[in-house]
């Protein structure tokens, strides 16, 4: 869940979105923001596609394995 968090801390950034603005968009109370980027938390999936959806990512982003590339570079 922390690699889920930190996508979702570094999209969130990428908007240049403060927590409060993005939990807006989402859905979700402002407290919850913190949980959800810290792997504190266990999103639904409506949370990670109104998520994926303000941030202009797809969900397979958020869960794309973290050696994608360096699987791809070995070849």
């Amino acid at each position: 869940m922390k690699r889920l968090g930190k996508r979702l801390r570094d999209a969130r950034h990428a908007k240049g979105l403060s927590q409060e603005q993005a939990a807006e968009l989402i859905g979700v109370h402002p407290k919850y923001m913190p949980r959800l980027e810290s792997g504190g938390a266990n999103p639904t999936v409506a949370t990670l596609v109104a998520a994926s959806v303000a941030y202009g990512i797809s969900l397979c982003d958020l869960f794309r394995p973290d050696d994608e590339g360096a699987s791809e570079q070995g070849r």
